[in-house]
């Protein structure tokens, strides 16, 4: 009998010391940070004809600039096309447009302009900014250009993107509360992560 009981406590205090490891290890994890670097992945997925996306625009050019090289800010292309079917020129318009290092500039444009984004619209933009013509109508419908977005779009899907802007600051989608300052919200998580890099 003695060696029954002895048998029973010793299991009883296996099993007890296992789920008070299993706790402490829950602890643990829980508590434990993910190791921040710099600069902080900024990623805004957008649609050149998305209302929201416009009114984003300025104000989110102005967090980036704000928070500088601590940031590196990736515009990633993603035309609603159920939506805004003739947009993805518009993209691919952006595309060359960076091609020649004046994507800020175009797309300030596409922005101001969602109602007129015909291909000889996207042309006098081009124009306008004083690009080269030649390379930027090459590059315009370019397989390169055309895979580019194509890229963009198969990123968002694979997210599950429904909904333009979607902004992600180091793989985290943000997600706001009906009363969220959302520029605020994004700046504060901006400063948060750069504080646990420095």
């Amino acid at each position: 009998m003695e060696q029954d009981n002895s048998t029973t406590k010793l299991i009883v205090f296996s099993v007890l010391g296992g789920i008070l490891l299993l706790i402490l290890a829950i602890i643990g994890f829980q508590g434990k940070e993910e190791p921040v670097s710099l600069p902080i992945k900024f990623e805004q997925f957008t649609d050149f004809q998305c209302p929201a996306c416009a009114f984003y625009h300025d104000k989110i050019n102005s967090i980036v600039s704000e928070f500088g090289d601590n940031v590196d800010y990736q515009f990633i292309n993603y035309p609603l096309l159920s939506l805004h079917p003739n947009v993805k020129i518009a993209h691919q318009a952006g595309v060359a447009a960076s091609n020649q290092g004046m994507f800020k500039e175009y797309s300030d444009l596409l922005f101001a302009n969602q109602d007129a984004q015909s291909e000889e619209d996207l042309i006098k933009y081009a124009q306008d900014l004083g690009l080269d013509m030649e390379k930027f109508q090459n590059d315009l419908k370019s397989e390169e250009t055309i895979a580019k977005v194509d890229a963009d779009m198969a990123y968002g899907m694979s997210k599950n993107i429904n909904y333009t802007p979607a902004i992600y600051i180091n793989n985290e989608r943000m997600v706001f509360k009906n009363g969220d300052d959302q520029f605020q919200v994004i700046r504060d998580r901006l400063s948060e992560l750069i504080t646990r890099a420095q």
